[in-house]
């Protein structure tokens, strides 16, 4: 089985513990809903199969899910069938910062840096990836990145602090400089409402695709905590630094601002609150996407 659960199962076991008379719906309760095994159900939690194709319908007839939730889920099953090596990429985590890192979140975070450094390669100071800038940033604010790794080597890794609004508006401008962003400089959300998140770099090594589902797993989920809390963000923004990260940026649907400050070859991208619904991390995730729709009247 697979380190992370499928899109199927993570939807199915969502839809289960949210539904029910008092309170989550058992195993037995779903299966009878959907006519099948109570072990057919736990074997689709727990990523071990899939609903037989001619007993699709039942999920929209019976559950109400939508046509896009179970392609989406269809197309997460039959990716992972495709990557037999998959298994082999984990998300880092206190057990293996203690098994890779001596226990030392600061190496790991280290570690990680080095590699977006070698990833991303030479890019203005304004723009590098500076352990000065970015360990104690990551190091205080472990919750709001992820990285995965692959035989003790870090291969992929997104992270989203929380802007203040002076920097969300340099930020628009195309002047905001990451060498100039500090812990003191980002937002620690307590209260609901909403917020502005910035990508400093979203790294997928080349060789690596495979490790794409899960490092956008933990990304749904992280959007999921916060939403949770009635925390919501109003724009998702980076700046690509190459014609591969140009192509990320479309391909989530972000909508480009104007060029960088640092020049014609950087360029200013955003996802606004509203396109989050329509957004791949929407379809991953429907709690994601009607709570989002609600909040931005989309």
């Amino acid at each position: 089985m697979a380190d992370h659960p499928s899109l199927f199962a993570q939807k199915l076991r969502d839809w289960r513990i949210s539904n029910g008379r008092h309170g989550r719906m058992t195993q037995e309760m779903l299966a009878e809903m959907l006519d099948v095994s109570t072990d057919a159900i736990g074997k689709y939690e727990r990523s071990v199969s899939f609903i037989r194709g001619d007993l699709e319908h039942r999920l929209a007839d019976r559950l109400g899910w939508s046509r896009d939730d179970i392609i989406a889920c269809r197309e997460d099953w039959q990716n992972r069938q495709q990557r037999p090596h998959q298994s082999a990429y984990r998300a880092l985590d206190d057990a293996l910062v203690a098994e890779l890192f001596d226990g030392s979140w600061r190496k790991a975070i280290h570690a990680l840096i080095i590699m977006v450094e070698k990833e991303l390669g030479r890019l203005p100071d304004e723009l590098a990836a500076d352990a000065e800038v970015f360990l104690p940033i990551y190091e205080t604010y472990r919750d709001s990145w992820a990285a995965i790794l692959r035989d003790k080597q870090f291969v992929a890794k997104w992270a989203l602090p929380l802007l203040m609004p002076e920097d969300e508006a340099l930020f628009r401008s195309g002047d905001l400089l990451e060498a100039a962003m500090t812990v003191d400089g980002i937002r620690r959300p307590i209260l609901p409402g909403t917020y502005f998140g910035y990508c400093p770099a979203l790294v997928v090594c080349h060789g690596h695709e495979a490790a794409t589902p899960l490092l956008m797993t933990s990304f749904v989920r992280y959007l999921e905590a916060l939403a949770e809390r009635d925390i919501l963000l109003h724009g998702i923004g980076t700046i690509s630094c190459s014609a591969g990260g140009e192509q990320i940026c479309r391909d989530l649907g972000m909508t480009r601002l104007g060029a960088h400050c640092t020049g014609p070859a950087y360029n200013v991208w955003e996802l606004s609150g509203a396109a989050i619904t329509t957004s791949v991390f929407a379809r991953r995730s429907p709690r994601l996407r009607r709570r989002y729709a609600d909040a931005f009247n989309v």
